[in-house]
């Protein structure tokens, strides 16, 4: 059996002379400004693309780890989706290639090592006129970087 008690009063049912006509709008606003000072922060010490975008990099399986395409040295070529080649920051055409290699390869702490990054969807064509424009240069140690696929 259950009963409804009517005698007892609710704050909200006080007499209105009793209750405050304005209403109360406090909005904490440090919160937000600290998740926004948070992704700020991330922002600005995230790693920038490389060239405001980078190649689609192709999917494999079972991918070898290439801690030295990471340094700071390391001779880097990309191969972009419409044929543009970037040797480092640098946009070349890839009978260039022997010769900016070459410069690099004047200094004997550079590794004497190759990283391509190719696009998934990138002509062969310009894929191989990239390696002979490498084998050229004399470098025999050739490395395509990739991503892992997901399982």
């Amino acid at each position: 059996m259950s009963r409804v008690l009517t005698s007892q009063r609710f704050a909200c049912d006080a007499p209105s002379h009793t209750r405050s006509m304005k209403l109360f709008c406090n909005i904490d606003a440090s919160a937000l400004a600290a998740v926004g000072f948070a992704l700020l922060v991330v922002m600005m010490i995230a790693p920038q693309p490389h060239h405001g975008y980078g190649p689609d990099l192709p999917h494999v399986l079972h991918p070898v780890s290439m801690a030295g395409a990471n340094r700071e040295d390391a001779m880097v070529i990309a191969v972009m989706r419409d044929g543009a080649v970037y040797f480092g920051s640098d946009k070349v055409q890839p009978s260039q290639l022997p010769s900016k290699i070459l410069d690099r390869l004047r200094d004997h702490t550079v590794e004497r090592r190759v990283y391509i990054r190719a696009d998934a969807r990138v002509w062969y064509r310009t894929v191989k006129e990239v390696l002979d424009g490498v084998r050229s240069a004399g470098v025999e140690r050739v490395a395509f970087l990739v991503d892992q696929r997901g399982p």
